[in-house]
């Protein structure tokens, strides 16, 4: 006798979000599956897609990337380039630390004319990142929002400054990037906050802040498989593709430090490290990773099946 297997089903999906790209480039689509990843049950339209930081201002490098992307460090030009082409990177993740007071305190049109620059060079959807300081974000976005040329993605959106990010967003036809600190409530109070305000859903992605392997990695593999498992079950609030940046792995002393010999070779320990975090991260749901290393692109597009 033939026995049928139970097919697991949810009653939710999860909502496609587009990174527009420039003329002659690719967009990235990623959510619209109404299953868990990595797994042949239900759909999955569109598969995650893996993109590279853009790094801008002073750069201390571990052994792993300084011979890497050391030589366009201070060239952000050149290694959107690099990274959109050769590297295969799907979309960017340019970092404005640069603004930063303590990493260089360059000024906010410096900030905007690198976007300018960048968008200009290569057709690749990209995502802008602030430089973390408060005061200089509360006016470094509204002028990236004005200096880009065609639609990107501000990174990011919080609790202290969502209604500035997203109405700058919206006065020119951004997306922006909801932040929330490893907390699946603030994640889902994030998304309704930006809701209040008229903000298309569709153009908002999910960063839960991701810890690098060791280090964190397993609080937001439970918050990223949280916000996946409330969506596909019919949360409309928390059903929006989820962004990890993998930099926290290359924070950890095991992906750095040359001294420990017994370690192993420390190039191959960093590549290792983010590939590891990385995969965990699809495991656990994740649709757009950010790395560091391009070995670590191809790594990770080979694995990013549904």
């Amino acid at each position: 006798m033939s026995v049928a297997l139970p097919i697991p089903g949810f009653p939710g999906r999860i909502l496609a979000v587009t990174l527009p790209a420039g003329p002659g480039g690719t967009p990235v689509i990623v959510g619209g599956q109404n299953a868990l990843p990595l797994l042949p049950e239900g759909e999955h339209p569109n598969a995650p897609a893996v993109g590279m930081e853009v790094p801008t201002g002073p750069l201390e490098l571990p052994p792993a990337l300084a011979g890497t992307i050391g030589p366009f460090a201070g060239d952000p030009v050149a290694m959107a380039r690099k990274c959109a082409g050769d590297w295969g990177a799907r979309f960017l993740f340019l970092s404005l630390a640069c603004c930063h007071p303590d990493a260089g305190g360059q000024s906010v049109s410096f900030g905007a004319a690198i976007v300018r620059e960048v968008l200009f060079s290569t057709p690749a959807p990209v995502i802008v990142g602030g430089c973390g300081d408060e005061e200089v974000d509360a006016r470094l976005f509204p002028a990236v929002a004005a200096a880009a040329g065609r639609p990107v993605f501000l990174s990011y959106a919080e609790e202290k400054n969502y209604r500035l990010v997203a109405g700058a967003a919206l006065a020119y036809g951004h997306g922006v990037v909801s932040w929330s600190p490893i907390d699946i409530n603030m994640a889902k109070q994030m998304n309704l906050l930006l809701a209040d305000l008229g903000f298309p859903p569709d153009r908002v992605l999910i960063d839960p802040l991701t810890g690098g392997l060791g280090y964190g990695m397993e609080y937001t593999f439970s918050i990223v498989e949280r916000i996946r498992l409330a969506g596909l079950s019919g949360d409309a609030a928390l059903a929006r593709p989820v962004l990890c940046h993998l930099g926290d792995a290359w924070k950890a002393r095991e992906a750095t430090d040359a001294s420990e010999g017994t370690w192993g070779d420390v190039d191959a320990r960093g590549r290792r490290w983010e590939e590891t975090t990385g995969l965990a991260c699809l495991a656990a749901g994740a649709d757009l990773l950010v790395c560091r290393h391009p070995s670590s692109v191809a790594r990770l597009s080979g694995a990013a099946w549904r």
